[in-house]
């Protein structure tokens, strides 16, 4: 004994290292996931075949765009709402980062308006330049040359006024000094005075008084030799006095004047006189009579004024205003100011003619490209791995809507994140309170529950290891949690209500725990094998994404066996009746067999024919409202929350439709003559938004196309049949081969290639493998084939109501892997309690029961544990509805639908009916013992 539980503890504790180790790695998976099925594609069909050619001579971008759809409070939020995209951008550290949107637009074409305005503006400045200079220079050289004779004329004037002013005072003082003379000298010494010796004496005393002068002597031998003349040599004083010298000297004194300035013929003329000397030697009247108005001190104002009124009738109409501030300046910064002055005045003038753009009304249809309603559109193009970054700044307000494939799939990665936690912990609770309330223990689901979560912890590890070497699609994490804890409970229930019942009628604890394992190991092992290699078909398929949800289903399974097959039964050989926990064998208080059920199998049994045609009745029933009813959408967008990518989304293909697109990329293998007449076609598709050709080479020519659908749409489909349609005809007409790829060739192939795939070939393995195990395990096809029958009619129902909850209430449509995923859990799981009903009804019979007998004991028996085992897997799929993904709910009701309907209504009354109906032919081909 003491070996025995050693062995079980050791088993234990080597299980709990291998799991705490695997758990220990979890969280990080969620950081690993591929949210992009494109990414998991084989590598041998066409779109993938198609991406690497046009990788190949075409090229690959790193860099995306993000449109960005903005609702406004008005036309006057424009420039904020904008405005705060822009700053978004401008915030943003990231190479190649750029905007376009109706203000960078409205900027574009404002700039192009300026241009034009300038181009019109330098057209006309071209001349007005010049003319501008030209005027500046004649006017300042005509200043200059005013500046130079008024600085001359009034010079000479100056020089000869001064000269004649000496020359009179020279006159005055010298006739003072001979008049003191003729006093001194002439008075006294008459006779014996001369004139000769009066005229000397006088300039001897001016000499000495105001020094030598030449203008003195000429004076003074001029007045003497008229003296001499008139009165002879010793005139009486007399005579000399009224001879008048003073008069004689100022005669001589102008005879003089005139001698030195011929033409001067008054002294009192000097500016006439220099004024006519400066035209005799050729000075310019204009310039002459300028410089003399100006007066002496050249007053520059007025000669601005007079040079300007002079410039006026040969001035250029628009630098006429400017004539008084360009001349007599010697800086040229005002030439440049009056150049500036004129250029905008002209802008001014073409601006009132030609009004500037306005953003509400741009030309070309600008403005409705980007603006609808109350909504616009900013495009911004950045590297991939910036466009979550960008995304989580611009939805901090709430009339941003970022939109693009790669913002759809982090939504769609964040809403996984965020419900994953939620619904593990839903699921955990749901399920711990039902097996609860179905067993009446409460230390035997502790520890059922415990080994599972470990096991799905340590799930979570293991694939977080596979998605570090491979990728690993989203859904294969989300699917491990309802399978883990939908057939571990399962199992665990099995086991703890055996053991239950096996020490109700009076076994030891070990001699329960044998009879229970001999009797529900075998269950377990081939319900497990069924649903680990039905569900694990998946990995057959040649799409990642199908691969990894069956990899992830191979591995829960996987687990989930080895915790409630080997580690629970080691785990209550250890506890002993401790698993009944409070209740102990008192628990059979909770009755096990219930009398509601018992009488569905007896109803069932004496009326089977009637329960047969009702149930096929509804069926029919449920099919016929599917076929006439059910709206497939291949769309992930359709059953996503309303994120704000969906939103914008939304707001793009009903204002912008032209935003909503993507690409397709017709590679030709050929010559260019086909590849041409491929192009002509594709443009003449209602569908298509541009086609050219983007590559040319000697035999491989590759068309892009761009057609209006988004590259989630569902109508991405019909446009791949379209393209290939095309294609084919041109390979047929030219004998060349055609590939299509892009958007519309990854959807086809994604969803139809796929289907194809699954209903074609892994629902028949899937099936095969139902058939073929438990044709083994039960030694019947017959059971097999009524088990496959009769879960396919549950899918039925549940698939229809699924479709009236969601499609017709909610107007959700069918998500369409929702029937490749319940029709796959349900053959797979949904065996579990036709399995547990038929191993008793198999033991019942070994017992010596009748069939009828041994059908109604086996659903009285195991009717409690497959309902409530039932209920547990509808908790643990119910918790998926806590999502904000609408195919996870969809998934939620139908799988939740119909386990219970599966549990509640096909086993204990079609199983027992169709069981009753083919008698010994239950068995067949083998023999019933």
């Amino acid at each position: 004994m003491n070996t025995r539980r050693a062995k079980s503890i050791a088993v234990i504790i080597a299980w709990l290292l291998v799991m705490t180790y695997l758990a220990y790695y979890s969280g990080r998976v969620f950081g690993v996931l591929t949210y992009d099925e494109t990414q998991l594609m084989p590598n041998n069909i066409e779109p993938i075949i198609v991406s690497n050619i046009v990788n190949r001579y075409i090229g690959s971008s790193n860099e995306t765009t993000l449109i960005v759809v903005i609702k406004l409070n008005g036309s006057g939020s424009i420039w904020g709402r904008l405005g705060y995209v822009g700053n978004v951008v401008d915030s943003i550290d990231a190479p190649n980062i750029s905007l376009v949107d109706l203000i960078t637009v409205y900027n574009d074409v404002y700039s192009r308006y300026n241009e034009s305005i300038n181009n019109a503006t330098n057209e006309i400045m071209s001349n007005v330049t010049q003319s501008t200079w030209n005027l500046y220079w004649s006017l300042n050289n005509q200043c200059r040359a005013v500046i130079s004779i008024n600085r001359e004329y009034y010079s000479m004037v100056s020089d000869i006024s001064r000269k004649i002013e000496n020359e009179l005072n020279a006159t005055l003082n010298y006739d003072q000094l001979l008049y003191q003379e003729i006093g001194s000298y002439y008075l006294r010494n008459y006779p014996n005075a001369s004139l000769d010796t009066l005229f000397l004496l006088t300039t001897r005393d001016y000499i000495n008084e105001y020094g030598y002068s030449p203008y003195v002597y000429e004076l003074a031998n001029k007045t003497l030799k008229q003296l001499k003349g008139l009165l002879g040599p010793s005139p009486t004083p007399y005579q000399l006095i009224r001879a008048n010298v003073t008069g004689l000297l100022l005669n001589n004194y102008e005879e003089i004047i005139r001698q030195e300035y011929p033409g001067l013929y008054s002294v009192s003329n000097v500016t006439g006189y220099v004024y006519q000397k400066l035209m005799e030697e050729g000075v310019n009247e204009t310039t002459l009579k300028l410089a003399a108005l100006i007066g002496p001190n050249a007053n520059i104002n007025l000669l601005r004024l007079l040079i300007a009124q002079g410039f006026v009738n040969e001035t250029p109409v628009l630098l006429k205003p400017y004539i008084y501030q360009l001349a007599c300046n010697n800086n040229t910064s005002v030439v440049i100011s009056v150049i500036n002055e004129v250029r905008n005045g002209i802008t001014t003038v073409l601006m009132r003619q030609y009004s500037p753009p306005n953003i509400l009304n741009l030309p070309d249809n600008l403005t409705q490209k980007f603006l609808n309603g109350i909504y616009t559109v900013a495009f911004i193009t950045l590297p991939n791995n910036y466009e979550d970054y960008v995304y989580n700044l611009l939805v901090r307000k709430d009339w941003v809507y970022p939109v693009s494939t790669g913002v759809i799939l982090y939504e769609l990665e964040k809403i996984v994140t965020s419900d994953v936690n939620i619904i593990d912990k839903t699921t955990a609770i749901l399920v711990f309170v039902t097996m609860i309330s179905m067993l009446g223990t409460l230390i035997g689901p502790i520890v059922s529950l415990t080994a599972l979560g470990l096991s799905y912890l340590a799930s979570l590890g293991l694939l977080y290891g596979w998605a570090v070497n491979f990728r690993l699609y989203y859904l294969a994490v989300y699917m491990i949690a309802p399978i883990i804890f939908g057939i571990g409970v399962d199992y665990s229930m099995l086991i703890l209500s055996r053991y239950l019942e096996e020490r109700i009628r009076g076994f030891s604890k070990d001699e329960a725990l044998r009879i229970t394992l001999s009797r529900v190991r075998p269950t377990i092992l081939t319900s497990a094998s069924v649903v680990g290699f039905g569900l694990g078909s998946f990995a057959i398929s040649r799409y990642g994404y199908i691969q990894d949800i069956g990899i992830g289903f191979i591995i829960a399974v996987s687990f989930t066996l080895i915790a409630t097959a080997i580690v629970l039964p080691e785990a209550m050989r250890l506890l002993g009746d401790l698993v009944l926990w409070p209740m102990g064998l008192r628990a059979k208080s909770v009755e096990l067999r219930t009398a509601f059920l018992s009488r569905m199998a007896r109803f069932a049994v004496r009326r089977p024919k009637t329960v047969l045609v009702v149930f096929l009745a509804i069926t029919i029933v449920a099919l016929i409202y599917l076929v006439t009813t059910i709206s497939i959408t291949t769309d992930p967008v359709q059953v996503m929350p309303n994120t704000p990518a969906k939103i914008g989304l939304s707001i793009l293909i009903n204002h912008f439709r032209n935003y909503d697109y993507s690409t397709a990329y017709l590679v030709v293998y050929g010559n260019e003559t086909s590849a041409l007449a491929l192009l002509k076609s594709v443009e003449g598709q209602n569908y298509v938004i541009n086609a050219f050709m983007s590559y040319n080479g000697t035999n491989l020519y590759i068309i892009t196309v761009t057609v209006n659908q988004q590259s989630l749409s569902d109508k991405l489909i019909p446009i791949y049949i379209s393209l290939r349609e095309l294609a084919n005809e041109i390979s047929r007409e030219y004998g060349v081969k055609v590939l299509v790829g892009g958007s519309p060739s990854y959807k086809y192939y994604f969803v139809l290639g796929f289907e194809r795939e699954y209903y074609g070939l892994i629902l028949y393995v899937m099936i095969a493998i139902n058939v073929v195990i438990l044709t083994i395990y039960m030694r019947s096809v017959m059971i097999p084939l009524r088990l496959v029958s009769t879960v396919l009619m549950s899918i039925t129902w549940s698939l229809a109501l699924t479709t009236a909850v969601f499609q017709g209430l909610m107007g959700v449509k069918t998500y369409w892997l929702l029937p490749v995923i319940l029709i796959s859990l349900l053959l797979s799981v949904g065996t579990d309690y036709d399995l547990f009903i038929i191993s008793r009804f198999r033991e019942e019979i070994i017992n010596g029961y009748s069939d009828d007998e041994a059908i109604v004991r086996a659903v009285e028996f195991t009717g409690p544990v497959v309902t409530g085992a039932a209920l547990v897997l509808a908790m643990a799929f119910a918790s998926l509805a806590l999502s904000s993904i609408y195919i996870l709910k969809q998934v939620a009701l139908a799988v939740a639908s119909s386990v219970i309907i599966d549990s509640f209504l096909v086993r204990p009354l079609l199983v027992p009916a169709i069981i009753v109906l083919l008698g010994k032919y239950n068995w067949w081909p083998f023999n019933q013992k």
